[in-house]
């Protein structure tokens, strides 16, 4: 009866002991896990100045929780006072094709201080996102008739007078998103016109551009060529302005007379 008591005591003393034992193991194995669980989350979910892709070529600032969402026409996305990190998931944004500024939040260039306030009419299209004037810029060039070429070869002189007496028969490129991206393609000092057999000077060419492009009542000042000069990326100022606006015009006046 004394034996059968003292095993009984033995065996609640070993459960006692295996029960504590279980209970330190687990206060050890536990906190560990946690610091290495909170490492990793720590580690995937830490800031970044992500990537993404912003509107004409910006890049999108990095998010807090990983990967920067794509640049938009104004900028790209900015967290304001009602957005919670929390409940934002950067899944939900989708690379943007935005306008010629970055994600980053910098404006485009002509949304700066330093263009003239002039009406462009049609040519406000000057303003479109660089990838829309690239595929202009393509089509423009694909679609090349040898009317066209034979008249970008054209000294201005004889545009001029062409165009005021010969309107109804010509093959002209019309569309200002075209004009304006070959304008755009010259203003570099390199044209591509070049392989399509165009050999005439950068200025009738960019004259002729601006003027077709032109809205047919709409007068070309030297502020119209600086600011469209600058919206497109490659500012023409001064004189330079000057005498282009002067062609321009020419060509536009002459657009007008053969148009009726």
């Amino acid at each position: 009866m004394i034996l059968a008591t003292q095993k009984t005591k033995a065996a609640l003393l070993r459960s006692v002991a295996t029960g504590a034992l279980s209970i330190a193991l687990a206060m050890v194995i536990v906190p560990a896990t946690s610091m290495v669980s909170g490492a990793v989350y720590a580690e995937s979910h830490s800031g970044g100045d992500g990537n993404g892709n912003g509107g004409n070529n910006g890049n999108g600032g990095g998010g807090n929780n990983g990967n920067g969402g794509g640049g938009s026409d104004n900028g790209g996305h900015e967290d304001g006072d009602d957005h919670d990190d929390e409940d934002h998931d950067d899944s939900d944004h989708e690379d943007g094709d935005g306008g010629n500024g970055s994600g980053s939040g910098n404006a485009p260039v002509w949304a700066g201080e330093g263009i003239p306030e002039v009406e462009l009419g049609r040519m406000n299209v000057a303003r479109s996102p660089s990838h829309v004037l690239d595929r202009a810029l393509a089509e423009a060039l694909a679609n090349l008739t040898p009317g066209q070429i034979a008249f970008l070869n054209l000294s201005l002189e004889e545009m001029i007078d062409t165009l005021r007496d010969e309107f109804d028969d010509l093959s002209l490129i019309d569309s200002p998103l075209q004009n304006l991206s070959l304008l755009r393609d010259a203003l570099d000092g390199i044209t591509d016109l070049a392989a399509f057999g165009v050999t005439n000077d950068l200025d009738t060419l960019m004259a002729a551009f601006i003027g077709l492009a032109s809205d047919k009542t709409q007068p070309i000042t030297a502020d119209s060529v600086i600011a469209l000069t600058t919206i497109l990326g490659y500012p023409i100022t001064g004189t330079d302005a000057e005498e282009l606006a002067e062609a321009a015009e020419a060509i536009r006046d002459a657009v007008e007379d053969g148009h009726g």
